[in-house]
């Protein structure tokens, strides 16, 4: 026992800041969040509440306090009356946990706001820390912050020792200033947050003793994930059944004469910072890792393998927004948000301009107050909903799911799309049917945006063509939300993982491997251009549907990824049509063959009409064999209610089945679980060629496959002349189920 330690010390003291950040995605299933809550929050809560002289830092995100309010009320009345004894200091934050520097300036505020209001109004409290997701930290967060209201952030202490500040004098907060707007940061000690909870509770007394100093300002902290005190691997037996929470706290109360457990605002008022220092942008070491390409970070764990701590602190990866380019996905989901934060913008200003008219025009202003309260009311739900298509997790991707779990990023969308929806519908404009150029994702290249009352359709001429995403308005779900097949560092052990016993107690991110089930080695297929739509491919004669869908197979055109004009669009205020040629090449054994495609779209109602031209362009008649691809997000690919049919035929097929429906005009879908049914309907007889989207990543329980959707390519054998154009119609039926 270490209690009745001080005259060993000498009167040597140490100040310990202990807290927890509690977050559940949006979009997560119910019984996820109840589980969650019964393994971790709640047994967490009664611990702490056996121990009232623990001071403890809590942040609980937006999406969470959501799902508590509704269905487990009573542990957001505990929170409040720990707060009100004094015991918790809750910190604010983004309300639905957004990766701060990554959305609009205005959101950070809205967001920041949200949360702030929440708790002064339900705990009675005004929070002044924050707690910002995955502690990504960029430079000029300061002055948003703190304009926010914000007073202090809790950082990673690699933030710190990568701006070359000794380990040894990170034992106190620092200020950091943007413009001249300061922000106190307190730096978590990374062995703190390694060994707790996963070595003894007596090893970290031990780390505390070590570091105990005559100095009164010394100071450690360890805020992190809630979820390891629970949910991780094993730690609801290490934590509750072992009773390691219990028996920290109790050493923490029976060395208290050396040990003074504290808050950043209570510390902050007795002590002055170390000194003002500039952090580079950062988060904790692993995510800068995650966020390179999947072969740098082989490259880097080399790297790394030779470098001693000294050396490492200096090493940097990537930073977060390597992940927008790192995932194509990511970046779309990125830049649909500030696309729709940019629409709601206008439509704040739109508001403020409204009041001001009101003002000025006494006739009309218990008119327009009317007005003015439909329209701030419609503005706040389509900000509340753009703030939860904000949360962070499914726009990226490090040890576990984030981004592969296609119920997270099908939530984002949902929300943004809702969104966009309440707000158009809401709004004076009387645009039914509109055409956009721009460019959407920041590439440099310009994209195309059809869109009306029932579906957008996003469509990128520089990559193929290719539609990158269809939104299906009544349902606000992305139906093209498919995550391309690549390549991850963590594959190469898929083959040597192993099955997790009761008695192995080793996390996948530690040497050992686990995986779900054996053999999904063989489901490493990786794509070599992304599983976007109207997708054109030219295929060898020795092409089977095996080959294709593993992307083994050999392409003869230069068409799949490859940048097509615009040539032509539609001046009619009924029909939105817009033509995408590209004049490009079959490469043969005996030549290359000129071959020009032509791609008109349109859309009406719930329909995406699309007329095709193939033609030959060469002076010798040629054999071809052409396919048009989509890839659409499914809900499930082994329920009997989702299925593909053909019209007057019996048969049918599971989505999880790699088939090929021969010399049909009609296909289609149905997903009862998403709510949705497609049709295609084409104007000649087409060989239907559909297959599953299986990838393998990482969960809590090692590897595991997902389905992300299924490929559906039309495809069929022509001859052509010199000259000759070969075309067909192709209509693309939603509807909701």
């Amino acid at each position: 026992m270490l209690s009745g330690t001080k005259s060993a010390f000498g009167g040597k003291k140490i100040n310990f800041i202990f807290g927890v950040h509690n977050h559940q995605p949006v979009g997560n299933f119910d019984n996820v969040f109840e589980s969650a809550t019964k393994t971790a929050y709640e047994p967490f809560l009664d611990v702490i509440e056996r121990h009232p002289q623990i001071k403890i830092v809590m942040h609980y995100t937006g999406c969470l306090i959501d799902w508590l309010e509704k269905n487990r009320p009573e542990i957001l009345n505990r929170l409040r009356s720990l707060v009100k004894k004094g015991q918790a200091e809750f910190l604010t934050g983004g309300y639905y946990e957004p990766i701060m520097p990554i959305i609009p300036d205005v959101d950070k505020t809205g967001q920041i706001k949200k949360l702030t209001d929440y708790v002064k109004k339900n705990f009675s409290y005004n929070p002044k820390g924050i707690w910002i997701a995955e502690r990504v930290w960029e430079p000029s967060l300061a002055k948003v912050l703190s304009e926010a209201g914000v007073e202090y952030i809790l950082l990673d202490d690699t933030h710190f020792l990568a701006s070359g500040i000794g380990e040894k004098r990170l034992r106190g907060y620092f200020t950091t200033e943007e413009q001249g707007t300061m922000l106190k940061v307190f730096p978590i000690n990374k062995h703190l947050r390694y060994i707790i909870p996963f070595a003894n509770p007596e090893d970290t007394i031990e780390f505390l003793k070590s570091e105990a100093s005559s100095d009164p300002s010394q100071l450690l902290v360890m805020v992190d994930d809630g979820e390891k005190f629970g949910i991780w691997p094993d730690t609801y037996n290490t934590c509750y059944n072992e009773k390691w929470l219990e028996r920290f706290l109790v050493l923490l109360e029976e060395n208290s004469d050396w040990i003074n457990i504290t808050t950043p605002s209570e510390y902050a008022k007795k002590f002055t910072a170390q000194d003002l220092v500039y952090l580079p942008t950062a988060s904790y070491m692993e995510m800068s890792v995650w966020s390179l390409p999947a072969k740098a970070q082989v490259d880097f764990a080399e790297i790394v393998k030779h470098c001693d701590d000294n050396l490492k602190r200096f090493l940097k990866g990537g930073f977060w927004r390597n992940f927008l380019t790192k995932y194509s996905e990511s970046n779309n989901m990125n830049k649909k948000m500030l696309h729709i934060s940019e629409k709601l913008q206008r439509a704040r200003e739109q508001e403020s301009t409204c009041l001001a008219q009101a003002r000025t025009e006494r006739e009309r202003i218990t008119k327009k107050t009317k007005e003015n309260q439909a329209l701030n009311h419609s503005l706040s739900q389509s900000l509340n909903l753009l703030y939860k298509g904000q949360c962070n997790c499914a726009y990226w991707h490090g040890v576990f799911g984030g981004l592969y779990l296609p119920h997270l990023r099908h939530a984002v969308y949902k929300n943004l799309i809702e969104a966009e929806v309440l707000s158009i519908s809401n709004s004076n404009s009387n645009n039914k049917l509109l055409t956009e150029v721009v460019d959407f994702d920041k590439d440099g290249q310009k994209e195309v945006i059809l869109s009306n009352d029932s579906i957008n359709v996003y469509i990128k001429p520089s990559y193929g063509g290719a539609i990158t995403e269809i939104d299906f308005k009544p349902i606000c779900y992305n139906v093209t939300d498919v995550l391309t097949r690549r390549f991850e560092a963590y594959h190469r052990n898929v083959k040597d993982a192993i099955i997790k016993t009761k008695n192995e107690n080793e996390e996948p991110f530690h040497s050992v491997y686990y995986t779900r089930e054996l053999g999904l080695e063989k489901y490493l297929k990786y794509d070599w251009y992304n599983r976007y739509s109207i997708v054109d491919h030219f295929f060898h004669n020795n092409t089977t549907i095996e080959k294709f869908a593993d992307s083994e197979y050999g392409e003869v055109g230069d068409f799949v990824n490859q940048p097509y004009n615009i040539v032509k669009k539609s001046k009619s205020s009924k029909e939105k049509s817009i033509e995408f040629v590209r004049k490009g090449n079959l490469w043969l054994q005996d030549g290359v063959i000129p071959v020009g495609i032509s791609k008109r779209l349109n859309i009406a109602g719930s329909k995406v009409n699309m007329h095709y031209e193939i033609t030959n362009d060469s002076e010798r008649e040629m054999d071809f064999w052409y396919g048009s691809e989509f890839n659409l997000a499914f809900s499930n690919p082994d329920d009997e209610q989702c299925f593909y049919s053909v019209p007057e035929s019996v048969k049918k097929e599971k989505f999880s089945a790699r088939a090929s429906f021969e010399k049909i005009k009609s296909l289609k879908m149905n997903d009862r679980y998403a709510n949705f049914g497609i049709e295609f309907n084409v104007s000649d007889d087409f060989d239907f060629w559909v297959f599953p989207i299986w990838t393998v990543s990482m969960s809590d329980a090692g590897f595991e496959k997902t389905y992300q959707g299924s490929s559906i390519t039309i495809n069929k054998k022509f001859h052509l002349m010199p000259k000759e154009i070969f075309k067909f119609d192709l209509i693309m039926s939603l509807r909701k189920l």
